[in-house]
C-alpha cells in the first residue's frame, strides 16, 4: 500500500545513525516502505536493532562503524562526520532521500541525479544548541576547546552542504525557521513526520501518573521533567531510552513517584499512553511524534511553549503550553493542568495537525513530481 513506483529507478536512502528506532528513523522507515528495493546508508548503526521492515534491505555503514567501542564512543568522532557522509559513492542512483539531523543532507550525489533532503533538524550541537549540549553533558574546558574549535569547520561545512540537495524539506515550521536563519536557504516544503494513530477504544477512567516519552537527550528536558517530579510529587512513567538516562535513572532511583520503563514494545507503549491522564514534554522537540500519539489516545499535553509542539498543542482542546524553564512557571501550568476538565474522546478528535502515513507519504510524492 505505502510503495512507490519507481519507475526503474535506482533509489539511495541516507541518515546518520541505526543504533535504535527513535524519531527520526522510523520516519526514515516510511521512505523504506515507499521504496521497498533502496539501499540504505548510514554513518554507523546495528542492522540488528532495527525494524523488519528495514532489515530486509541493504544497508552499507561508513568506515566510523568499524571504530572498536564505536556504539559507546560516536559521539567524540563528530568532526569526521562530514568526511564519512562524503565518502558514500552514489553515483549508481537517480534518486537519493536523506534523513537528516547534522550531516546526511550533505551527502554527494552525481550530476542528473534528484536529492530529496529531509530535515529533522540542522545540527543542535554546532548552532543555537551548543552550550545546551556542553553543558549538560559535562565536558572539561580542554574537551570544550577541542569540541569549539572543530565546530568552527562543522559549520562552514554545514551552510555548504545545505546547498546540495534539490528539494529541502522540514519536519516543522519551527525547523523551518531555524534553517533558514543558520543556512540562509530557503525551505521548500514543510511535512511533518508521520504518526500512527491510536486504533482503540479511548479509555475514559484514567490512572494517576503523568507519561513522558525518551525525554533523555539535552534538548529534550530530561533534567527539568525529573526535577518538577521530583518536587511537585506526581506520578511520572518515562518510556524510552536515550545518552543521559543511565545518569538520571541513577539520582532519581529512590523516588518512588518516578518509573524508568525503558524500550518497550508497541502493545505496552499503547497501553501507557491511553492509561495515563496527560503526556509531559518539558524540552524542546523539533516536532514531537510522542505527544502526537498521546493525543490520538486522548491524553492531553502538558508542554513547554517552543519547539515544534505549538504546532501539535491547541490550547485547553488538547494540551496546555508553559512560557519559562522554571518550577515556578511549570507548577502554574501544572495545576491549571490537573484542574482541566479533560474530555477525552475531545482531544483524541484534536489530531487535525498531524500527518498520518497516508498523508505524509502523498506530500513527499507530491514534492518529487512537482521538481521532477
Amino acid at each position: 500500500m505505502m510503495e512507490i513506483n519507481n519507475k526503474g529507478k535506482k533509489v539511495a536512502i541516507v541518515t546518520e545513525s541505526l543504533w535504535r528506532m527513535g524519531g527520526a528513523n522510523r520516519v526514515l522507515d516510511i521512505f523504506a516502505e515507499m521504496y521497498p528495493s533502496a539501499d540504505i546508508y548510514a554513518l554507523f548503526g546495528e542492522k540488528k536493532n532495527l525494524s523488519n521492515n528495514i532489515q530486509k534491505h541493504n544497508v552499507h555503514f561508513s568506515f566510523l562503524n568499524k571504530i572498536p567501542f564505536v556504539k559507546y564512543l560516536y559521539r567524540y568522532t563528530f568532526n569526521l562526520w562530514p568526511l564519512a557522509i562524503e565518502s558514500f559513492d552514489l553515483s549508481k542512483y537517480d534518486l537519493v532521500i536523506s534523513s537528516s539531523h547534522s550531516v546526511a543532507h550533505g551527502v554527494i550525489v552525481p550530476f542528473g541525479s534528484q536529492h530529496l533532503a529531509y530535515i529533522h533538524s540542522p545540527m543542535r550541537y554546532a548552532w543555537d544548541q551548543t552550550s545546551m549540549y556542553t553543558n549538560t553533558l559535562g565536558f572539561s574546558f580542554l574537551k570544550r576547546a577541542f569540541i569549539d574549535f572543530n565546530l568552527n569547520f562543522i559549520r562552514m561545512w554545514d551552510t555548504t552542504a545545505a546547498s546540495r540537495p534539490d528539494i529541502l524539506v522540514s519536519n516543522s515550521n519551527f525547523v523551518k525557521k531555524r534553517i533558514e536563519k543558520f543556512w540562509g536557504r530557503k525551505v521548500d516544503y514543510v511535512v511533518t513526520p508521520p504518526v500512527e494513530f491510536f486504533q482503540g477504544k479511548i479509555v475514559l477512567k484514567r490512572k494517576n501518573y503523568l507519561v513522558s516519552g525518551a525525554p533523555f537527550e539535552p534538548n529534550k528536558g530530561g533534567k527539568e521533567l525529573l526535577l518538577y517530579a521530583s518536587k511537585l510529587g506526581f506520578n511520572l512513567k518515562i518510556i524510552g531510552d536515550g545518552s543521559l538516562r543511565k545518569r538520571l535513572e541513577r539520582k532519581y532511583k529512590n523516588s518512588r513517584n518516578i518509573e524508568f520503563l525503558g524500550v518497550i514494545d508497541e502493545l505496552e507503549k499503547w497501553k501507557v499512553l491511553s492509561n495515563a491522564k496527560g503526556y509531559i514534554l518539558t524540552g524542546v522537540e523539533d516536532y514531537g511524534i510522542f505527544p502526537c500519539e498521546a493525543i490520538s489516545c486522548g491524553t492531553p499535553v502538558l508542554a513547554f511553549d517552543l519547539g515544534g509542539v505549538k504546532e501539535i498543542v491547541v490550547e485547553s482542546k488538547n494540551g496546555i503550553l508553559y512560557k519559562e524553564q522554571t518550577l515556578d512557571c511549570f507548577t502554574n501550568a501544572y495545576e491549571k493542568f490537573c484542574n482541566t476538565k479533560w474530555n477525552y474522546e475531545n482531544v483524541s478528535k484534536n489530531t487535525t495537525r498531524i500527518n498520518d502515513k497516508s498523508s505524509f507519504v502523498k506530500k513527499i510524492q507530491k514534492s518529487l513530481v512537482d521538481n521532477g
